[in-house]
């Protein structure tokens, strides 16, 4: 593919037969924790796992995806297991695979606080305010963008991305006026720490991980820890993302000690292998392509030269998962160290 569509990881979806994206599953990730794993985030529409923290007295949901649809289905299973209410939502980064659904949130619980970074708040105004409106032209745009893209391709992993992307892409278009964007209202830049009724979530902000509003959410009686988009597996995304301080925010995810980790897309993990070999990624990844920048190699080379071998055979074994790859990490990668250029005045 000549163009890379980073945008398109936020759009919403309709429930349809064809796109993988509709699908989730409930998995008790501990005693006081339900995550529901999205379908696997290998096309350009995705949508991120949501995880309920349920108390006595009140539910604490990490993340609404963004697919209104499949977020009043994760509302209808909470309902069927606790009478306590939706008192807190957690957006983990301003990413609308995250948090496009606080709205099908609060039709059921107007009273829900929406906690997020004043970075996510920020970056949230600016992308989503106008979306009913500006969001259906721009879908038709990036829809035409691929069908053109896939008439000149000529990797097959390409092809089979762009193809099972636009099945996607083609079945949302009657969702998009109907998803309105409800801002967090609650800041949180430090901690915080909010009981639910025999279990407690502490809200955190350890550090820049995909976004530097990165927000991850500890249950200490469960030592499980909620990491949004820090961690997605089985290949991470980097669209924007500054991969040195990420480093950094990893060390003090693995200095937490928690048994389990609620990836921001992907299954659940009960050890820190995966979080090990993404650290491993992002050094190397980071390492090489600086040093390149600094030898002269030019932007169009870079994703050639970059040595991932060792993450690849882990990891990137099929198709879909080899496209994904290349477009949210490897070239998001590279765009962060080879800027564009503002043209001539």
């Amino acid at each position: 593919m000549k163009t890379y569509l980073p945008w398109l990881a936020a759009l919403p979806l309709l429930a349809h037969a064809e796109c993988e994206m509709t699908r989730f599953q409930r998995v008790q990730a501990s005693p006081h924790v339900v995550a529901y794993e999205a379908a696997e985030g290998s096309t350009a529409v995705v949508n991120g796992n949501m995880v309920a923290i349920m108390g006595r007295d009140a539910v604490l949901l990490v993340d609404t995806g963004q697919f209104p649809s499949i977020t009043r289905r994760m509302i209808a299973d909470i309902r069927a297991h606790t009478s306590a209410p939706v008192k807190y939502v957690v957006n983990t980064h301003w990413h609308g695979d995250h948090l496009l659904g606080n709205d099908a949130v609060k039709q059921v619980f107007p009273a829900v606080k929406f906690i997020a970074h004043s970075h996510t708040i920020e970056q949230g105004r600016k992308y989503y305010e106008n979306y009913p409106a500006g969001e259906p032209a721009e879908l038709e745009r990036a829809a035409q963008d691929m069908r053109k893209e896939l008439l000149t391709a000529t990797r097959d992993d390409a092809k089979t991305w762009i193809a099972k992307t636009l099945e996607c892409v083609e079945a949302i278009a009657p969702e998009v006026p109907a998803t309105h964007y409800v801002a967090p209202d609650t800041p949180m830049d430090t901690e915080m720490k909010i009981d639910l009724g025999g279990v407690t979530a502490v809200v955190k902000h350890i550090g820049t991980g995909n976004t530097p509003g990165d927000l991850v959410v500890w249950v200490p009686e469960d030592r499980l820890v909620a990491s949004g988009d820090m961690v997605v597996a089985p290949t991470p995304y980097a669209g924007g993302s500054d991969l040195a301080p990420w480093v950094k925010t990893i060390t003090k995810l693995r200095a937490m000690k928690a048994a389990v980790i609620v990836p921001g897309h992907g299954a659940v993990m009960r050890d820190y292998k995966y979080v090990d070999d993404l650290e491993k990624l992002l050094i190397t990844t980071q390492s090489q392509l600086v040093a390149m920048k600094a030898a002269g190699v030019e932007k169009k080379d870079a994703a050639e030269k970059l040595e991932t071998s060792n993450f690849r055979k882990l990891y990137v074994t099929t198709a879909m998962r080899r496209e994904a790859f290349r477009q949210f990490f490897v070239l998001s990668a590279i765009q962060k160290i080879w800027p564009k250029t503002p043209p001539a005045r």
